[in-house]
């Protein structure tokens, strides 16, 4: 039987498309969407099952109780605690307001109204206890049309939405309940490498010398603007995300240094943008201020790409002292290239501003790198 040979490059090859492929799978089953909507079904139907064992008259109502639950669930444990509280209390002032309407007689265009304008009112009033929207309307007006003088029908009303709330806020903390520190990790990565990437690209702006109407100006500045905010708002829901999971002990954070963290770089990116913006102005000067000398451009070219690197190394094993002291030399020049070229028109140019920016930016970042200030 002849022998068959396999090309020692092909068990590579599967083996890498087999972990490609195991990736690509993990990553699809685990998309915070697809995750949230199988936690839904799953505590629709079990919240559905159970409220037909309910003894009495709420197990005629058991379709409130998947309601409540689709009503509760949410990414976070914490989200589907208050949604869970929300719903309920904004429920029971439904109730209250339609018996409050039933005592002027059945239901008719004036205590319909009645109903749906006061509840829409408190809505807005009570929006952080009792949820926002239409929610205390639409529990009232289903009292008020559908239940009217029927206690039972309040009360299998209540019970089961209280069911299904119970049943989504049990599976959003028992199953799977997500972290989401590594998208916040992410985008404070993200944005400390676009303030990087934007101070180098300073270097070719000057050597290239865009025009003031140059779009590459306003596109750093959005992009920057853009990283700045997804940073601050991945890390308020990754705090979120901690609260009540129980999974939070196996994936210990000091979320208080993640904090400082994107503070800091709130700092850089302020500071990028102010040289951006300066850097603009200058290249070909204003109508109120000269350009840049020719004589102060070398060395700030190498200032930019000096400090662009230590940004990009911080948070790296490779970023050294020798980084930052190569940053604050090039600074130093810089400083010194500014000085010479002022004159009494112009003792402060575009060139010390942009530096003293620079100058910050190295300050701020200094502690978190742990290095020693100069002597």
């Amino acid at each position: 039987m002849p022998t068959i040979r396999i090309h020692p490059g092909l068990g590579v090859l599967a083996a890498r498309f087999d972990g490609d492929l195991r990736e690509r799978l993990r990553a699809a089953v685990l998309t915070p969407q697809l995750l949230l909507a199988v936690k839904a079904a799953f505590a629709a139907a079990l919240a559905w099952t159970i409220a037909q064992a309910i003894p009495g008259t709420p197990a005629e109502y058991p379709y409130y109780a998947p309601l409540g639950a689709l009503l509760a669930i949410y990414p976070t444990v914490a989200g589907t605690v208050k949604l869970g509280l929300q719903t309920v209390v904004g429920l029971t002032i439904g109730i209250l307001l339609a018996f409050v309407a039933v005592w002027a007689g059945d239901p008719n265009w004036v205590t319909i109204a009645f109903v749906v304008g006061v509840g829409v009112l408190l809505s807005g009033v009570l929006k952080r206890t009792a949820g926002g929207g239409s929610g205390i309307a639409s529990a009232g007006l289903f009292v008020l049309v559908i239940g009217n003088e029927n206690l039972g029908y309040s009360l299998g009303y209540l019970v089961q939405t209280l069911v299904g709330v119970g049943v989504g806020l049990a599976v959003s903390a028992l199953i799977l309940p997500p972290l989401h520190l590594n998208d916040a990790v992410g985008q404070m990565s993200g944005l400390r490498r676009t303030a990087a990437r934007q101070l180098q690209e300073m270097g070719e702006a000057l050597e290239e010398d865009w025009a003031g109407d140059d779009p590459r100006w306003g596109e750093r500045r959005d992009d920057l603007t853009a990283s700045v905010r997804n940073a601050r708002s991945a890390l308020q829901y990754a705090n979120e995300s901690r609260k009540g999971n129980v999974r939070r002990r196996l994936h210990p954070r000091d979320m208080r240094r993640d904090y400082r963290h994107v503070e800091v770089l709130e700092i850089v990116a302020s500071h990028t943008l102010n040289i951006t913006n300066m850097l603009q102005d200058g290249l070909h000067g204003t109508a109120t201020e000269q350009s840049l000398p020719e004589a102060v451009r070398p060395p700030l070219q190498e200032a930019f790409t000096a400090v662009g690197n230590v940004l990009d190394l911080w948070t790296v094993e490779e970023c050294s002292d020798e980084n930052l002291h190569d940053a604050e030399r090039t600074l130093k020049v810089l400083e010194t290239a500014a000085y010479e070229s002022s004159t009494e028109t112009v003792p402060f140019g575009s060139a010390a501003a942009i530096g003293m920016n620079l100058h910050r930016i190295l300050q701020a970042v200094r502690p978190e790198l742990g290095v020693e200030g100069e002597s």
